[in-house]
């Protein structure tokens, strides 16, 4: 339907805003939030907090609380701060503040897509302003400037999405004492990367700042934002707000997150320099960069932008394209990940143009931010295996030793264990799988060993039991810092595929051996692959227990020695 009587003609056809679409259910990796991949380290604390705060009532409705946090953090006094339901809702709430029918807001293409909208949403007239000419799409900024004259209302993005671009503070100066309205200068990437333009609030009583909770602090499902502004135009946007807009667990977890200002520091450093990375690896590929900022790089391809969704998302993969937006047919974003997932996504981009895989990210690059992760490599005269994991992963697995029981059986530990694996051997399987086997469980092992690192703070035991219909087994693993094993599976044959049984108990040894760990497994069933796979199920889920965090125990190692 084109037309629909019964709303505003300006609103019947717009062009909603959407994370990417047609996302498939199995999908190994998203690069298309515009958030962070994990967690902060100092979230769960807090998550605990919340669960234990009332549900039965509104939330107060002036958020004082948070709003001495946020400006605590910022360094304002709080009747400058209006905290609200993500930035999205701050940048509506300027829209309904400033415009009206007949007035005219000003907007640069290419830009955040709620910008726009929230113009169409009041009204009034939307003065689009054109890029340079030129592929890297650069904000005609002089034009911004001179059409800021009479405007209601100016949107500026620094750093710009998806191009990355910063805006100088004289250009918002400027058009500040131009507007006869609000500027709106959306920041929502700036504890990422960007100018913090506050110092420009005491000269421009109009100017407006959004910030959000959902980008560098990684707090995207809290949806909280929040606008720094005079206190007359903060006093306004707090009364246009709906009461109760921000949820009590939203507003008490943002306002908790302020004391964590400096890990979340660090953690930002971590990922801009793996947005360097990631862009580095573009440019290795070819490909034209629009813009990097953020969390995001901004690159063209030789394929429209829904031709290559389609071909990364077959491989588990999602970018954003740009649908709605021309000037990016041929572009795409992708948004850090862990560096294992940018690593896969390099890796499919080489692919597809042909071209040598850029160089992996290096396991030890902040742990802290990304996940405790370790790279192992064994070479001897008769195998040579590699495996990358990331024991705080997601369960991604790509395994590949040349017995096809084995990849199944690591594919499923992996798995149930969420840990992200990577392992390659090339043995002598013309031989038998012996060597191989015992080389992928010496190497995991040591894998494991170096990502645990001292063991501080780990629960250090985990029991867990799993079934697979008639089969049961059954774990228990204890990382005591001494290596042994204890294997009871009856197999009532001799082979599962091309797997001799007795190998089994053999990669169990070895990856507990090298992994300094204590191993109980045992299954029992009438189907030998049932009885294997239930039992690395079983080992699969203790391991993930044994070497998940203690957070009653903090930073302390699980141990009356006070050493594993």
């Amino acid at each position: 339907m084109t037309d629909i009587p019964w709303i505003r003609p300006e609103l019947a056809k717009p062009s909603p805003y959407r994370w990417q679409e047609g996302v498939p259910d199995d999908t190994v990796a998203r690069f298309d939030m515009n958030t962070l991949p994990r967690d902060p380290a100092w979230w769960p604390p807090i998550a605990q907090r919340i669960a234990l705060a009332s549900v039965a009532s509104y939330p107060e409705a002036d958020y004082a609380p948070l709003k001495r946090a946020i400006a605590g953090y910022v360094g304002v006094d709080p009747s400058r701060i209006v905290p609200t339901a993500g930035g999205d809702e701050t940048i509506l709430l300027c829209a309904w503040l400033a415009l009206g029918r007949g007035d005219r807001a000003v907007v640069a293409r290419p830009t955040y897509q709620l910008h726009a909208t929230s113009v169409l949403m009041t009204g009034a007239e939307l003065d689009l302003v054109s890029p340079l000419p030129g592929p890297t799409l650069r904000l005609d900024l002089a034009a911004m400037v001179e059409k800021a004259d009479g405007a209601r209302l100016v949107w500026l993005c620094s750093p710009n999405n998806p191009t990355g671009e910063e805006i100088p503070a004289d250009v918002i100066a400027a058009i500040c004492e131009r507007c006869t309205g609000l500027v709106c200068v959306d920041q929502a990437y700036l504890e990422l990367s960007g100018v913090d333009h506050l110092p420009l609030l005491d000269q421009y009583p109009n100017l407006v700042l959004i910030r959000t909770f959902s980008k560098g602090w990684g707090l995207g499902a809290l949806r909280v934002g929040y606008a720094i502004t005079s206190e007359l135009v903060a006093g306004s946007l707090d009364a246009l707000r709906p009461p109760g807009s921000l949820s009590t667990g939203s507003a008490l977890g943002a306002e908790l997150a302020c004391a964590h200002a400096e890990a979340m520091r660090a953690d930002a450093a971590a990922y801009r320099a793996e947005r360097e990375r990631l862009a580095a690896g573009f440019r290795t590929l070819g490909l034209e960069l629009v813009g990097e900022a953020g969390n995001f790089v901004c690159a063209r391809t030789p394929w429209p932008g829904a031709e290559l969704f389609a071909r990364l998302a077959a491989r588990g993969l999602v970018v954003r394209t740009f649908g709605h937006e021309p000037l990016l047919a041929d572009a795409f974003r992708a948004c850090v990940a862990t560096p294992a997932q940018d690593d896969l996504l390099l890796a499919a981009l080489a692919e597809l143009l042909g071209r040598p895989t850029p160089r992996p990210a290096d396991p030890d690059t902040s742990p802290g931010t990304f996940g405790r992760a370790a790279t192992t490599r064994r070479t001897t005269g008769e195998t040579s295996v590699a495996v990358r994991l990331n024991l705080d992963g997601r369960g991604i697995v790509s395994v590949a030793t040349g017995v096809g029981f084995l990849d199944h059986m690591l594919t499923a530990l992996a798995h149930h264990a969420l840990l992200d694996l990577d392992l390659r051997c090339d043995g002598d399987t013309h031989v038998d799988p012996h060597h191989t086997v015992e080389d992928c469980g010496i190497a995991l092992g040591r894998a494991i060993d170096q990502a645990l690192g001292d063991r501080a703070g780990i629960q250090r035991f985990g029991d867990a039991a799993a079934p697979l219909d008639e089969a049961l087994g059954r774990a228990v693993v204890d990382f005591s810092g001494r290596g042994s094993s204890v294997v009871g599976i009856a197999f009532r044959g001799n082979q599962i595929g091309e797997l001799p049984t007795s190998l089994i108990p053999h990669l169990i040894d070895g990856i507990a051996v090298n992994a300094r760990a204590t191993i109980h497994v045992d299954a029992t069933g009438s189907d030998d692959h049932h009885v294997a796979e239930a039992a690395f199920k079983a080992l699969a889920r203790a391991l993930r227990q044994a070497w998940s965090p203690d957070l009653r125990r903090g930073g302390m190692i699980a141990s009356t020695k006070g050493v594993l």
